[in-house]
């Protein structure tokens, strides 16, 4: 993970983001909201394999920048990834009233 994050910590200097707008969370979330959409329009309309990749990694490459901008290094970064994975590891698999899985909190009503 160091690796990704420090090329993505070149870029933001690089582009000197530091006190810009492009460091504002809702800028960021404006963008990710977009490249979500770009994701699923590659998968709904069928779009080739690389595009489907490239749309994953412009979403990676927003989160990390995220951390950046928020000053979230990248030890605080793993202990949190590895917090947030115990965490999902101990859910157990349930099946929805629709037939569907889900492994989550999330709770229907019933």
């Amino acid at each position: 993970m160091e690796k990704f994050y420090n090329a993505i910590a070149e870029f933001h200097e690089k582009n000197e983001m530091k006190g810009t707008n492009n460091e504002e969370m809702t800028f960021r979330l404006n963008l990710m909201t977009e490249e979500l959409g770009e994701l699923a329009e590659a998968v709904t309309k069928g779009k080739s394999r690389e595009e489907f990749l490239e749309e994953n990694i412009d979403l990676v490459i927003l989160i990390l920048g995220n951390m950046i901008s928020t000053g979230i290094g990248v030890k605080e970064f793993e202990e949190a990834f590895w917090k947030k994975h115990e965490k999902i590891m101990s859910r157990e698999k349930r099946k929805l009233n629709n037939g569907n899985f889900r492994v989550s909190e999330f709770r229907e009503k019933e």
